[in-house]
């Protein structure tokens, strides 16, 4: 057995085989970072892992059987033992080794001193000390922003289902506990993204970035994910997944449980990343189809969402989606309520349909069961921004004001991209004396927006009326140019508007405002809502408080919304002084949610029961 080692020894068969593993683990190193870049599959890191495993018994072998001569290879019992030169070539071997070693120690430090190092913040510290506003947020080390994954497949349209898939993977990473992401709206606004994602990660605030790409074509899908460390744009993890269609939750929780790994730790078996999963993938198709129009907010949502409630009955998702779509598109509350309640029975635990409940109870008056499913749902999922903005509205409506800004406040910090939220941040803020922050957030969503001008200059109007705001550089250019196919009475109310606010009060003008509000053809039409509104707010500037309530009151006795957006912005200050404007709050339901809950700070019952507001 001696001489046996000290023939290995000779043969320098030891040092062959240190220097072949040393030199392995560096080709296993870097070919796992250049085909991740590559987007390789899976398999060809695990086959080269493999061969390299393979060569390992292979070279000790040559090294045993085998010498090196100055004469070239020669086999091993062919060479006379005096010409040997085994010791010239094993003094050799310890220079490659050695190198190999330093290389490799080198990389490791690189790379352990990457994974752990803090991000640099002098950057940062130097915005901070010009502009606080511009901060990025401060990453937290649980956190991961998913960015849109991009369409591979043949064809462009298949860009719903690469969408679809980034949603469900957001989903799933948010039931991680412990684990920050950033709102599918923020992201988005990356979508095709050119450039580096570490700039990205570091300007949503993240410490980490999912990036990955979809391929979908027939049964087969192929997904590629990489999870990147943002403060150096070192991977982390990636795998790629080939998988027929039926498999696709499966990749969707193995990716969430990867970032898990990476992040937090082993996941316990109490967390379910993808609920309520269905066997018919043409409905799941058709739900991602439906979801990519609902977001859209196009008409084609509900048809699709019906189709796949009808492929799947059971599919909770799906009715809750079409939930969502009948309140947001139809404005069919009645079916909107009848449909969420199929998605409760099936999980009473689908934040889409306690939100969809809230948002059609709301809307239809019955403000205290509105209020249970809205808190019910925050309970589930307290960081959803849709869900934040929804609930601020109802505070907004009930005037809860000081609570309404919390939320919204707590909404923008979560995504200050959604502008729904924004709006109703807007409305949280002028009611609660915040102008000029207000008018501040309204140019910048301006800015952003570009061609919202009209919609905006109605959020910045209420400021118009608020003393401590100096409003002498308060401008914005109406448009004067309208669509071909725009309706007559588009482009009628928005000038009329304009001339109203810009101090014409002539009496054309006010007559052609109370043309259009109220207009119930225009409401049942499922148009004009916004624009009646608007021509309310011009009516309430331009004095003709008389008129406005008699309709408010008129309109808060019918089935259908109540008009009352913004009602205690300065905007109304006036309108809630008037003597009736207690008999509208009772007919719009405000006054018996106040005596069953508490009532809010602006308005009081005095002892003649007459109800008061300020």
């Amino acid at each position: 057995m001696k001489s046996f080692l000290s023939e290995l020894k000779r043969r320098n068969v030891f040092k062959v085989g240190v220097g072949y593993i040393i030199l392995a683990w560096l080709i296993a190193q870097v070919a796992e970072l250049a085909l991740d870049n590559f987007e390789a599959p899976n398999w060809v890191i695990k086959t080269l892992l493999l061969l390299l495993a393979l060569g390992l018994p292979l070279v000790l072998f040559i090294a045993w059987a085998f010498e090196l001569t100055p004469d070239g290879i020669k086999r091993e019992e062919d060479v006379d033992r005096s010409e040997s030169v085994t010791d010239q070539t094993g003094q050799k071997l310890i220079y490659v080794i050695i190198a190999s070693a330093v290389i490799a120690i080198g990389y490791f430090l690189w790379a352990s001193g990457n994974i752990d190092k803090e991000p640099d913040t002098a950057d940062l510290q130097a915005v901070v000390t010009s502009d606080p506003a511009k901060l990025p947020p401060t990453p937290n080390d649980r956190s991961v922003a998913v960015l849109p994954f991009v369409n591979m497949s043949p064809d462009p349209a298949q860009e719903y289902f690469s969408d679809g898939m980034t949603e469900e993977i957001i989903n799933a990473v948010v039931k991680i506990p412990g684990v920050s992401v950033p709102a599918r709206t923020s992201v988005f606004a990356f979508r095709d993204h050119s450039g580096d994602v570490r700039e990205i990660g570091a300007s949503l605030g993240v410490a980490h970035v999912l990036e990955g790409s979809v391929r979908s074509q027939g049964n087969q899908v192929r997904i590629t994910a990489q999870l990147i460390k943002v403060d150096d744009g070192f991977h982390v993890w990636s795998e790629t997944f080939d998988r027929e269609l039926e498999n696709i939750f499966a990749v969707q929780e193995e990716i969430a449980i990867a970032i898990a790994g990476v992040l937090v730790g082993k996941l316990g078996g109490a967390v379910e990343m993808v609920p309520n999963q269905t066997r018919n993938m043409a409905a799941y198709d058709t739900y991602l189809q439906g979801r990519a129009a609902l977001r859209r907010r196009h008409d084609e949502a509900v048809t699709l969402l019906e189709q796949a409630t009808a492929a799947d009955p059971e599919f909770a998702p799906a009715w809750a989606a079409l939930a969502i779509a009948y309140q947001s598109i139809t404005e069919d509350d009645a079916k909107a309520i009848e449909t969420a309640q199929k998605a409760l029975a099936l999980d009473a635990n689908n934040v889409d349909a306690l939100n969809a409940m809230g948002g059609a109870l709301r809307r239809t008056r019955r403000w205290l069961e509105a209020e249970g499913y809205f808190d019910r749902a925050l309970a589930i999922d307290p960081n959803s921004a849709e869900l934040l903005e929804d609930y601020a509205e109802f505070l907004s409506h009930v005037g809860r004001t000081e609570e309404a800004l919390a939320i919204s406040t707590r909404g923008m910090e979560i995504d200050a991209r959604l502008m729904p939220l924004v709006f109703a941040h807007l409305d949280a803020l002028i009611s609660n004396g915040h102008a000029q922050d207000a008018y501040e957030l309204a140019r910048q969503a301006l800015e952003s927006t570009g061609d919202e001008i009209a919609f905006m200059y109605w959020y910045m109007v209420p400021t118009l009326h608020n003393p401590a705001l100096d409003i002498g550089a308060i401008r914005v250019d109406m448009p004067t140019d309208f669509p071909d196919d725009a309706p007559q009475w588009h482009s009628e109310v928005i000038k009329t508007i304009a001339r109203v606010f810009g101090g014409s009060l002539d009496e054309a003008s006010i007559d052609i405002l109370k043309k259009y509000y109220p207009s119930s053809d225009l409401y049942k039409a499922g148009q004009g809502y916004h624009l009646a509104t608007y021509a309310r707010d011009a009516l309430v500037h331009a004095n003709q408080l008389d008129y406005v309530i008699e309709n408010d009151i008129w309109w808060a006795a019918q089935n259908d919304r109540v008009l009352h957006e913004y009602i205690w912005t300065p905007l109304f200050a006036e309108l809630r002084k008037h003597p009736r404007f207690g008999e509208y709050l009772e007919r719009a339901g405000i006054v018996a949610y106040w005596d069953a809950t508490e009532w809010a700070h602006w308005c009081k019952r005095g002892a003649d029961e007459v109800i008061r507001c300020r």
